[in-house]
């Protein structure tokens, strides 16, 4: 009887953490720029660690005209940076509406527009740095497109 009891009791236990694990949790942010020349290689990044700041920021004095340069955020351990690339078919630009973090994935909601700053300089996607005002560890990220009515 106190093997079936303990077997129940753990597949319980664990019904509980999966259930738990599954909480959609919406994050906080600050949408740092929008660029019209690519930061990243890949199609997102998580700037984790100062270095890749750094680095991102590197490119960004490197297209930056005139000698006002953007200051580089310093690693904060309450807070992640988050790079990403859009994939946009009729316009060039984003308006983040919501970030939501669910199992490790980063779900961003997202209005596209025309924007005609951008377009001055460039007809492909922008890439977005965004600050996330909590720290995430994140898998993957998977961008919700809204059409802007």
């Amino acid at each position: 009887m106190k093997y079936i009891f303990t077997l129940l009791l753990m597949s319980l236990l664990g019904c509980i953490s999966q259930s738990a694990n599954s909480t959609e949790v919406s994050i906080d942010f600050e949408e740092v720029n929008h660029f019209s020349y690519p930061l990243i290689s890949e199609s997102w990044l998580v700037l984790d660690t100062q270095k890749k700041i750094d680095s991102v920021y590197s490119i960004i004095h490197s297209q930056t005209q005139g000698s006002r340069l953007a200051p580089i955020p310093t690693m904060n351990e309450d807070e992640s940076y988050l790079v990403f690339k859009p994939v946009l078919k009729n316009t060039n630009d984003i308006e983040i509406k919501k970030i939501l973090l669910k199992n490790s994935i980063l779900y961003i909601e997202v209005v596209e527009f025309s924007n005609p700053e951008i377009l001055k300089l460039s007809r492909a996607s922008p890439s977005v740095l965004v600050k996330l005002l909590t720290k995430v560890n994140v898998k993957n990220i998977i961008i919700k497109y809204q059409k802007n009515h």
